[in-house]
């Protein structure tokens, strides 16, 4: 079988066929082994090494810094890949909507790859070209601001090369165009240039190839990957590919940093932002104590530390310092650093429509917020994470200007964002305490769950343990390690399927496409249909009015008769090709009547049919409307079409308000008011694309090589499989039900149209009428009517409790009277459980004493008094009960 080592080896063994290139040889290049690494390399110098930074030290920074920015520095890559033949377009979102299997775009060649039947195939708008592609990856959260060169938004800037030899170019010229920004805008000798040997493969040898690193004084510059080949049938072979591709990820970042010679590449890539948060956090350090930190950090990975701790000690004895000196002037810096990093991948991903939350790939953006905010705390940052994300838009305008249009919501988000935060913050402490007096060495499951469960990043806990002076061992892993199991997590909920029906097997002449008519007519709601075959309690036929649920949309219903026999179509479902017609149990016996070929026909419940159409046109509206009034950062989440009402989740960052809904309600009905034509077309995916931009991919990624596209102008265009209505005016009128929270940052809209929202007003008014009946009250008068007798309530329950608490102050006197030799009261009384608990706290506060108080429910309340040397949890669970609470008071429930 093919693995990476074994190509590694019969690639570097025909190096001619595999690596050399002419510019090689034109260039005076040699070809070495590493004598570190063993790898093949080429060198025009004497080097003996490859050139990785983990056998060099860096040594291309500069005793005076270039200043170059990062947007003057990308018109000089750009200019130089336009003048070499190269189209420079813009950038693609870093949220890859256009892939089903990727919350964000890791990677530029991610802008050109689309899932076809599981298949990766690539459209792209030009070639060769160039691109400007920020990335998202997050597994390096720990280092980012520690070492000087980690960040967690980035630009891939792209060159990329399709299809040769039919388009585009390949090995030679890519090397050689290499070779002249190396030279000609890095400005490095050749001598100082190194080409590595590597081969770059998929997991499953899918696609794979040799590809050539460039490395300069310590630092790997740019990877250039040839895919070229697959794995063949045999497992121990390979072909060429149908499609070759040249994908070269320029890290830009790096480049700018190597092309200034800065001490850390924060300094290059964020230099006006670092000198403000340095002005504003009064941090000035010595630049020697800073040089010789730069050199060190260049060296570190927090993930592969096992103490974190002792490699601080470590780089502070090296640096001269006190290690509290270490925490005072290097740790604040390194907060800074993490802070430009983070807000500039929080402004990207929220200008493109993500959303922090507790799922999905806005778990990770959470993370940064959140660690973000820790830092400003911790240090007293005077500074906003916004303040950063305004500076990062001015700063990128010239080569993103979208950025600066979508601050405004970006703002309102990250308010909302530092809100959560701060209330779980002081919960947070608390627990972060706690944690570390009982377990000084916290594991990377236990500080996953206290992340989850409580908000509490590796920061809190070390400062909390810095505060309570005691030591403790956070896990260097933590951020890297929770990256994984969200992997782990969202493929184990992808393996979680629907309906699945696997077909025995059956004569080819069943198994073939079903021709769909609702596609070619909606309003087709009678038809006939040649009978294919059948399989269990569902029909097949060659053709179908009836529409398959799929896309959030319910299937249709209806009858077919065939013959003399009538059956009752109950539910339809898609299986690869074929559209399965599953009747009414029981119908299926009738199916030994019936004969291959006989003609069927088809009626639709039409009603069905034009409730679900107008409640999917509906939902297409309201996200287009959703996204004009709320902002950018509004993207479909899920959907279901049915006939008495439909729901549509979007992404939003808080619960809309009463007004915002009466308001959303309103542009709505004025569009159906309007009266305007629903269009449905099939476009190229590449031409829908560039018409309509990645928003076309709500539902889900680019699945087919042509898109059936709804177009409701002026409100929302999408790539849609479903039935719709003609025109806005067939939905008649639109209401919203109720919106609701289900998951944090995640809202539901509830709707309906038509007759739907007719019956919905309708069964409104009853409940309305019925509740003035109850309060002898007329309608309008309902709100002062249910105020009055609210506070009559409330009054009512004041004068309740002051009751129950007499009444636990009078038992509890009398207990303690009663037990003032042995303390401890036991006893079961028939009361709710909140006198019971007043009853024990009572007791409680008398010195010495323990109550251990239960009623009928089996509900049980111990209070212990300081000096009573009883602890209220072991209590508890003593007597059998499953509970929590504190050492003082607990409560739970029996066990039977």
């Amino acid at each position: 079988m093919l693995t990476k080592d074994s190509l590694q080896k019969q690639f570097s063994a025909n190096y001619n066929e595999f690596y050399s290139v002419p510019l090689f040889d034109q260039e005076g290049f040699l070809r070495k082994v590493c004598t570190i690494c063993g790898k093949g390399f080429w060198t025009a110098g004497d080097k003996e090494t490859c050139g990785d930074s983990s056998h060099e030290k860096y040594t291309f920074f500069r005793k005076t810094p270039r200043t170059e920015t990062y947007a003057g520095f990308w018109k000089k890559t750009a200019d130089f890949w336009k003048k070499n033949g190269h189209e420079v377009i813009d950038r693609y979102p870093v949220l890859s909507r256009w892939r089903d299997d990727l919350p964000f775009t890791i990677a530029s060649i991610v802008d050109f790859q689309r899932l076809e039947a599981g298949k990766v195939v690539f459209e792209y708008p030009s070639n060769p070209l160039f691109v400007p592609q920020m990335c998202l990856r997050f597994p390096d959260i720990a280092n980012v601001g520690i070492t000087g060169r980690h960040f967690t938004c980035f630009m891939m800037a792209g060159q990329h090369s399709f299809n040769y030899p039919k388009e585009g170019y390949w090995k030679d010229k890519c090397i050689e165009y290499n070779f002249k920004y190396l030279t000609q805008v890095l400005g490095i000798s050749p001598q100082e240039i190194t080409y590595g040997e590597d081969v770059w493969n998929m997991p499953d040898f899918s696609a794979f190839g040799p590809c050539i690193e460039s490395f300069a004084n310590g630092c790997e510059l740019v990877n250039s990957v040839f895919m070229q080949y697959r794995q063949d049938a045999t497992g121990n072979g390979f072909t060429e590919l149908d499609m070759k591709v040249i994908d070269v990820g320029w890290g830009f970042e790096r480049l700018l940093w190597y092309y200034n010679g800065t001490q850390s590449a924060y300094d290059s890539v964020f230099p006006r932002e670092v000198e403000y948060m340095k002005q504003r956090a009064s941090i000035d350090l010595a630049p020697e104590i800073m040089s010789a930190y730069s050199s060190l950090s260049a060296s570190l990975d927090v993930d592969s530390m096992i103490d974190f701790a002792g490699e601080k000690k470590k780089i502070a004895n090296a640096l001269g310092l006190s290690l509290q000196d270490l925490e005072k002037g290097i740790a604040p810096l390194q907060g800074l650093y993490a802070i430009a990093d983070h807000s500039r991948s929080l402004l990207f991903a929220l200008s493109d429509g993500a959303l922090p939350s507790n799922v999905g790939g806005g778990y990770n953006l959470r993370v940064l917020a959140r660690r973000a905010f820790s830092f400003i705390e911790k240090y007293n940052f005077d500074f906003s994470l916004f303040d950063l994300c305004v500076m990062h838009a001015e700063d990128l305008h010239d080569v993103f200007p979208e950025l600066s249009a979508n601050l405004e919501t970006i703002e309102k988000i990250l308010d909302a964002e530092r809100r959560k935060y701060a209330e779980s913050r002081e919960k947070g402490k608390r627990i972060a305490s706690e944690t570390i007096r009982k377990t000084p060495e916290i594991s990377v499951k236990q500080m996953i769950t206290l992340y989850e469960s409580h908000g509490i990043t590796p920061e809190t806990l070390e400062d909390a343990a810095k505060q309570a002076n005691v030591a403790v061992s956070v896990p260097t892993q933590f951020y890297s390690e929770l990256t994984k199991q969200r992997v782990m997590q969202k493929e184990r909920a992808e393996s979680v399927t629907g309906k699945k029906i696997f077909l025995p097997d059956l004569d080819a002449s069943v198994i073939q496409l079903t021709k769909s008519l609702y596609y070619e007519d909606v309003d087709l709601v009678v038809s006939t249909a040649k009978l294919l075959g059948w399989h269990k309690n569902a029909l097949i036929f060659d053709q179908t009015i009836f529409y398959p649920e799929g896309g959030g949309q319910m299937n249709d219903k209806g009858t077919v008769k065939i013959g003399n026999h009538s059956f009752n179509v109950e539910e339809v479902h898609k299986q690869g090709k074929v559209i399965l017609h599953f009747v009414k149990k029981g119908e299926e016996q009738k199916f030994d009547e019936l004969k291959h070929g006989q003609t069927a026909v088809m009626q639709l419940d039409e009603p069905r049919r034009r409730a679900i159409m107008r409640h999917h046109s509906a939902t297409h509206m309201l996200l287009g409307t959703c996204r004009a009034y709320f902002g950018s950062h509004v993207w479909q989440v899920g959907s279901r079409k049915d006939v008495d009402e439909a729901h549509l989740d979007i992404t939003h960052y808080e619960r809309p308000s009463i007004e915002q809904v009466h308001e959303l309600e309103k542009i709505i009905n004025n569009v159906i008011q309007k009266q305007i034509p629903i269009s449905v077309s099939n476009m190229p995916r590449k031409e829908a694309e560039e018409q309509y931009g990645m928003r076309v991919y709500q539902g889900s990624g680019a699945v087919a090589e042509v898109l059936r596209i709804i177009k409701i102008p002026e409100v929302d265009t999408e790539a849609c499989g479903g039935t719709h209505c003609h025109n806005t005016r067939d939905l008649g009128f639109f209401k919203i039900k109720a919106v609701e929270q289900i998951q944090d940052g995640v809202i539901r809209f509830r709707y309906c149209a038509a007759l739907s929202a007719l019956s919905y007003l309708q069964e409104q008014e009853n409940l309305l009428q019925k509740s003035a009946d109850i309060l002898s009250s007329p309608r309008h008068d309902l709100p002062a009517t249910s105020q009055k007798f609210f506070d009559e309530w409330k009054e009512q329950r004041k004068e309740l409790d002051k009751i129950r608490e007499q009444l636990a102050t009078s038992i509890a006197t009398e207990q303690v009277l009663a037990h003032s030799e042995d303390k401890t009261v036991q006893l079961q009384l028939d009361m709710p459980a909140n006198l019971v608990e007043k009853i024990a706290d009572s007791i409680g506060k008398a010195d010495g004493f323990v109550a251990i108080i239960s009623n009928n429910d089996k509900f049980v309340t111990i209070a212990c008094n300081e000096t009573s040397g009883q602890n209220a949890l072991e209590l508890l669970k003593e007597v059998g009960a499953k509970g929590g609470g504190s050492p003082n008071f607990a409560r739970g429930k029996l066990v039977t």
